[in-house]
C-alpha cells in the first residue's frame, strides 16, 4: 500500500511539473543556416529572462518547421514567409490552425545569379529557353520559385520542367549557374557580403538579377506582406570603395505558432502559452536579434528601395512581362 502511495505522489508531481513547464521548442531549420545557429539562440537570450526554456530543434526547413508546429501546441516555428503563403495556399484548413506572432526580425533576399544575363527583362525575354538552377527540392529556394509560379504565372510557369536542375545545394546551384549561358540559378539569403556565395558570384564576375514584379511586391498572406523591396549589399566595402548593392525583392521570416486557446483553459501551459505569445510579439526587436558578434550587421545592412528606384524596377520588369509572347 505503501508502494502504491508513493507511485501516486510521484505520478501527481510528474503532472503537475509538466502542466508548469514553460519550455518550448523552436524550430529553426538546419545546423549550418541562420535560422538555428543566430536567430534562434539570440530568441533565448530575449526570453529566458522571462522564466521560458525554449530549445532551438534543428530542422529541415521551413516546410518541416510548419509542419513540426501543427504537431506541437507549444511550439514556434521560424519560416519564409513565401514558403509559408504557397504552403497556406495549398493548405487553406491546416493554415487556420496557425497564427503569426511576428515577421520583422529579418527578410531574406530573393536573387537570380547568371553568367551572362543581367535583368529580370533578359530572363523575361529568354524565358522559354532559359535554364533554371535551384537548390534541392523542399529548401526554401525551391519554395520560393514555387510561390513565384503561383503569384505570376505567365512568366513563371513558362519554364518548363525541362528547363530546371535541381543541385545538392545553393553552392552549388550558384557555380552550375555560373558555368554557362542563358542559365540562372535562384537563392534566398540574408544581407552577408562574405557569405561564401556571395564571393562566388563575385569573384566568377556572375551578375545579380534584381527579381521585382508588381504581382510579388503586392502579394500578402493574411495581411503580411510576402515580398519587399530592399536594397542590400553583395560585397563588403573597401577602404577605397563603397559595397556594391543590389535591390530586390526580400522575404521576411516569420514566427508562427498554434493559437493559446487550443489549450485547456485555466492550466499553466495555457497561461504560459499566453504569455509567450505576448512576450514575442511586444519585444523589442532588438532584444530579439544577436548582441555581438559578426552577425550582428546581418539585420541591419539593408534598407528599403527608395520610391524612384522601385517604381523604375517594377516599370522594366512590366513592360518585359507585356512584352511576352
Amino acid at each position: 500500500m505503501q508502494m502504491l502511495k508513493t507511485i501516486a505522489v510521484a505520478a501527481l508531481i510528474a503532472i503537475a511539473g509538466a502542466g508548469a513547464s514553460a519550455a518550448q521548442n523552436i524550430y529553426s531549420g538546419g545546423k549550418a543556416g541562420a535560422y538555428f545557429g543566430t536567430l534562434c539562440p539570440a530568441m533565448l537570450d530575449g526570453l529566458r529572462n522571462e522564466g521560458f526554456t525554449p530549445n532551438c530543434v534543428e530542422t529541415k526547413g521551413s516546410l518541416d518547421n510548419i509542419e513540426k508546429v501543427l504537431a506541437d501546441q507549444d511550439g514556434i516555428a521560424m519560416v519564409q514567409t513565401d514558403a509559408f503563403a504557397n504552403w497556406a495556399a495549398a493548405n487553406p484548413d491546416a493554415a487556420k490552425k496557425l497564427v503569426a506572432i511576428r515577421a520583422d526580425l529579418a527578410n531574406e533576399g530573393v536573387y537570380f545569379v547568371s553568367k551572362n544575363l543581367t535583368q529580370f527583362s533578359d530572363v523575361v525575354r529568354i524565358i522559354t529557353r532559359v535554364k533554371l538552377v535551384l537548390p534541392p527540392q523542399g529548401s526554401g529556394a525551391a519554395q520560393t520559385f514555387e510561390n513565384m509560379k503561383k503569384v505570376l504565372p505567365n512568366v513563371f510557369t513558362r519554364i518548363e520542367t525541362a528547363q530546371i536542375t535541381y543541385a545538392e545545394s545553393a553552392s552549388k546551384a550558384i557555380e552550375m549557374a555560373l558555368a554557362s549561358d542563358n542559365t540562372i540559378a535562384l537563392f534566398v539569403q540574408l544581407p552577408d557580403p562574405a557569405n561564401a556565395n556571395f564571393k562566388t558570384v563575385v569573384e566568377k564576375k556572375g551578375h545579380f538579377i534584381p527579381v521585382v514584379a508588381r504581382a510579388l511586391v503586392n502579394q500578402q498572406v493574411n495581411g503580411q506582406n510576402v515580398y519587399v523591396l530592399e536594397t542590400r549589399p553583395v560585397t563588403e566595402a573597401g577602404f577605397i570603395k563603397n559595397a556594391v548593392e543590389v535591390t530586390t525583392i526580400a522575404t521576411p521570416i516569420m514566427l508562427i505558432t498554434q493559437p493559446a486557446d487550443v489549450l485547456p483553459a485555466g492550466t499553466n501551459q495555457r497561461t504560459n502559452k499566453e504569455d509567450l505569445i505576448k512576450l514575442v510579439k511586444g519585444m523589442p526587436r532588438d532584444k530579439l536579434l544577436p548582441k555581438s558578434g559578426p552577425t550582428v550587421s546581418l539585420f541591419n545592412r539593408a534598407y528599403s528601395a527608395s520610391q524612384t528606384v522601385a517604381k523604375d524596377l517594377v516599370d522594366k520588369a512590366e513592360e518585359a512581362i507585356r512584352g511576352m509572347k
